[in-house]
């Protein structure tokens, strides 16, 4: 179901109008947005959506790169190429765990620091511009929708 592509050949195929197919595909177009307007907000900054997802993570709550991955959903191995990439650039460090010195924690740096700073500084406005159009209520309405039907979805994969 998840994997048929929305385009108008197939649109009239009765898997499309289940609402769980409508659902699926509404939020795949809104996070392909969401994908899109990171890009044009960390483009500017030699950055991608990819790169501030893991340096946001590094400063909210450092650890390992296999941690990172599984709470963003990601294979270890993408993290790991981008973490590379953001220690290559001085922008995050490694730091060993003493009770495990086969594994690191990933921190930001100074640079990081500043790159991320500068990344909200631009999602801010981004940001400001979308909250003048859309009421907080209504976002906050579909919050608890997504979370409602999320937690359905994963009581369901526990199954």
């Amino acid at each position: 179901m998840l994997s048929i592509c929305y385009d108008n050949r197939v649109s009239s195929q009765p898997e499309l109008e289940s609402p769980l197919s409508r659902f699926a595909l509404a939020v795949f177009w809104v996070n392909g947005l969401l994908m899109n307007n990171g890009e044009k907000i960390t483009k500017p900054l030699g950055q991608s959506s990819a790169r501030w997802q893991v340096l946001g993570r590094a400063s909210f709550d450092p650890q390992t790169v296999a941690g990172m991955a599984r709470d963003m959903g990601l294979a270890r191995q993408s993290v790991q190429r981008i973490v590379n990439v953001l220690k290559s650039e001085g922008l995050v460090a490694l730091e060993e765990i003493p009770s495990d010195r086969r594994t690191s924690i990933v921190t930001l740096t100074q640079a990081g620091r500043n790159v991320l700073e500068a990344i909200y500084a631009r999602n801010a406005e981004w940001a400001n511009r979308i909250l003048s159009r859309i009421r907080v209520e209504e976002l906050d309405a579909a919050i608890a929708q997504l979370q409602r039907i999320g937690s359905i979805l994963e009581e369901d994969s526990d199954e």
